[in-house]
């Protein structure tokens, strides 16, 4: 069993350099024109929000970190928040990652991009499903819109528009 172990990490030794090189080589596309904070004083899940999102290059730029935090009915008896971190892997015009949060959800991330827009379908076709789509508005903001699906029908829960906080 050693002798595995050790052939599997001597493998691992030879081909690290390479690995690291692929994700410097890798084209970041879209997600690197969403690096940076953003704020949003929209509405979401239907209630007034003041909303961040923060995209940032991790892991030697082969990953992208969201972090999305969403404090709702801010100053009432009802404030709330909702904090979120995705972590997606931009590869050609595919994405995919992992995406957790404060009200306990873990969801596996799918989806594509173009030169403008980013289209991630979370979660699972037998559980809760929902997609997101982040587009690059031609003024340099980003629009998010979120939908869950309901009874086989795709029902919007948030819509907002994020302007990027200066440096």
């Amino acid at each position: 069993m050693l002798r595995y172990i050790l052939a599997g990490l001597g493998a691992l030794a030879v081909s690290a350099p390479a690995l690291a090189q692929a994700c410097d080589d890798r084209d970041p596309g879209l997600l690197a024109r969403f690096e940076g904070e953003w704020q949003s004083d929209g509405n979401a899940f239907g209630q007034p929000a003041q909303s961040t999102m923060r995209w940032t290059p991790v892991l030697d730029g082969c990953f992208w970190q969201m972090e999305y935090l969403i404090e709702y009915n801010p100053g009432t008896d009802e404030a709330g928040t909702f904090h979120g971190v995705g972590v997606h892997h931009h590869e050609s015009d595919l994405v995919t990652g992992h995406w957790v949060d404060n009200w306990g959800a873990m969801h596996q991330l799918r989806g594509s991009t173009t030169e403008s827009e980013m289209i991630v379908f979370w979660g699972e076709p037998t559980a809760q499903l929902g997609r997101s789509r982040y587009t690059l508005t031609e003024d340099g903001a980003i629009q998010v819109t979120d939908w869950i699906l309901t009874n086989d029908a795709w029902q919007q829960f948030n819509d907002n528009r994020f302007e990027r906080v200066a440096d």
